[in-house]
């Protein structure tokens, strides 16, 4: 919408405007705007096949308007849950940055997703925040899943390969599935629970023990 008509709407047509965001009929908003154009325009030349046509210019793009307002909310709204996310792991780790967070949750999360049959994994994932999906699929192929873990010493291996140096891989995986716990829905983690063997299980014990 060009600049001027979007003064326009919010000095003039704020009412009609409005209106439309609560009722969604844009033939009746337009024609509030084009009544508000009748009474602006005073003695000045124009009819009301004129006004018609000016009240359709200014409110033909409001449609568009509201959904990119819609998409930015949205937006905002997925990049404060992440915030959210990353700030528990941070104070359940005890890390001072939001990377280090990022870094252990996206090494969890891998290896967790790659044990999974692939419709329970997207499952999970359709819990997580939108802007952690994209980092939750990354590398991954449906192909051959889920991955045979014989032991747990190799799930703990499969996370220190993404972890930065010196971070305990038991105590990161238990501290994320801790955080796993409090935001993604309990009937789902007990589906991810059980597509984890008995001899996997460790670092659920160790997590449930550890919560705080």
């Amino acid at each position: 919408m060009k600049k001027n008509i979007k003064s326009q709407v919010k000095h003039f047509y704020a009412q009609a405007y409005a209106d439309y965001l609560r009722s969604g009929n844009l033939e009746g908003a337009t024609r509030e705007v084009a009544q508000q154009i009748f009474l602006d325009r005073k003695d000045k030349p124009g009819n009301a096949h004129g006004d018609w046509i000016a009240a359709e210019r200014i409110t033909r793009e409001w449609p568009r308007t509201i959904t990119e307002a819609s998409e930015s909310h949205l937006y905002d709204k997925t990049m404060a849950k992440t915030r959210e996310w990353l700030k528990d792991i941070e104070t359940e780790l005890g890390f001072d940055n939001p990377n280090d967070a990022y870094r252990a949750f996206r090494a969890v999360l891998h290896a967790i997703r790659d044990r999974l049959p692939v419709r329970e994994s997207t499952q999970f994932a359709s819990q997580l925040p939108m802007l952690m999906i994209g980092m939750y699929y990354s590398g991954w192929t449906p192909v051959n899943k889920p991955v045979r873990v014989r032991s747990m010493d190799e799930f703990l291996d499969r996370v220190q390969e993404q972890l930065p140096k010196g971070m305990d891989p038991m105590r990161v995986a238990a501290g994320i599935i801790r955080v796993l716990e409090r935001h993604i829905s309990e009937g789902e983690m007990k589906d991810v629970r059980r597509n984890f063997p008995e001899k996997l299980r460790e670092v659920w014990k160790e997590a449930l023990e550890g919560r705080r």
